[in-house]
């Protein structure tokens, strides 16, 4: 009997075991679900990304469509909010670094960032470190082309140098018409968002300042949403809304006051 009970106490012990083992290996795999869905880089559209050292930050731009990779240099150690107001560019995410790295340095540091338990990623997940280090060691050396953002420079050559650097070919080539309201009752916002539009390669053709503040931001579109909407879309956080009515821009953007707090621009 004594041993009829201790054979019963194994088996309730191994199936507790597998019990622990199979929610592990459930729990990883949900971890791999979550992780694909939030990857924001598709392998096809330009990416950008922010490399910072302790007192310098190496703004790199993957184009996947053009095999070439833009790299600006700021003599400064700048975080991801910080990086996109100060050069008004769409920042998709941060690496982290010890020292202050060379274009020879992009794709190792990306693949050493490509495990799941990296702590040095900002906006980024372990499959994007991952699939940025593959194509950045894909790009040929002649294909990679770097430029300094001193404060030497004035307004007109650091406009030259961001939109060399980080226009978007999808964006350029769509080519929309874009006006911006700004209806949120902050002075400036709407400029800000023309800059950025402006420097990966949008068309804003009118800036203006809604009438009355409105709650509410959003992106309207006629008929077909276009990449320029979806990109522009995922980097606000405004939510699309078709219109069947153009007027004289393709794409209305219209800033609101719910999302004064949360600009990153």
């Amino acid at each position: 009997m004594s041993r009829n009970k201790n054979e019963t106490n194994l088996g309730l012990a191994g199936l507790f075991v597998l019990l622990v083992l199979g929610l592990i290996v459930l729990s990883l795999l949900l971890k791999v679900v979550f992780v694909f869905r939030d990857s924001k880089f598709d392998g096809s559209h330009n990416f950008i990304v922010g490399f910072v050292g302790p007192t310098q930050t190496k703004l790199v731009a993957f184009n996947p469509q053009n095999k070439t990779i833009s790299t600006v240099n700021i003599n400064a150690s700048l975080d991801k909010n910080t990086l996109a107001k100060t050069l008004e560019i769409p920042v998709d995410g941060i690496v982290k670094a010890r020292h202050n790295i060379q274009d020879k340095d992009i794709a190792p540091l990306l693949l050493k960032s490509a495990s799941p338990f990296s702590s040095s990623l900002d906006g980024l997940t372990f499959i994007d470190a991952f699939r940025l280090s593959v194509f950045a060691k894909s790009v040929q050396a002649g294909s990679v082309y770097d430029r300094d953002f001193s404060s030497d420079l004035n307004d007109t050559q650091k406009s030259t140098v961001l939109t060399l650097s980080f226009t978007d070919p999808t964006i350029y080539q769509e080519n929309l018409g874009i006006q911006i309201i700004n209806a949120s009752d902050v002075t400036g916002i709407g400029s800000r968002l023309a800059s950025l539009i402006t420097n990966i390669g949008g068309s804003p053709i009118l800036v203006t300042t809604a009438d009355s503040p409105q709650e509410t931001s959003k992106i309207i579109y006629y008929q077909t949403q276009s990449y320029t909407v979806k990109k522009l879309s995922a980097y606000l956080g405004f939510p699309t809304e078709e219109s069947d009515d153009k007027g004289i821009a393709d794409v209305i953007i219209i800033i609101g006051k719910d999302k004064i707090n949360k600009l990153n621009f």
